[in-house]
């Protein structure tokens, strides 16, 4: 079913810009906030970056893991760079989303 309704090049424009930033069509959009969904922006390309970089890292934890619960040694200097890096890159995802705003009031 086909509705029109008014909008202002203001009105338009928000709701082109709100719709773009959550990746979603606008009428897509408008159906969402009217059956009372509130759209969120969707991720950035550096979310699923840093993501993907996380995930790496938990797989090299598990693979030590996996490692020391079958011979019962672990590379404590494997581990310790692997921790190491882990807490890099978790600084530097945190300093990223300050400085974005999109890590909320933490």
């Amino acid at each position: 079913m086909w509705f029109n309704f008014r909008l202002s090049e203001i009105e338009r424009g928000r709701l082109e810009r709100n719709a773009k930033k959550c990746g979603l069509s606008m009428s897509a959009y408008v159906r969402q906030v009217i059956n009372g969904y509130k759209p969120r922006e969707a991720p950035s390309m550096d979310f699923y970056k840093m993501t993907r970089e996380l995930k790496e890292i938990g797989n090299n934890l598990n693979q030590i893991a996996y490692v020391a619960n079958a011979t019962g040694q672990i590379d404590a200097e494997e581990y310790h760079a692997i921790v190491s890096e882990l807490r890099e890159r978790v600084r530097r995802i945190e300093t990223e989303l300050l400085e974005t705003g999109e890590y909320g009031d933490h």
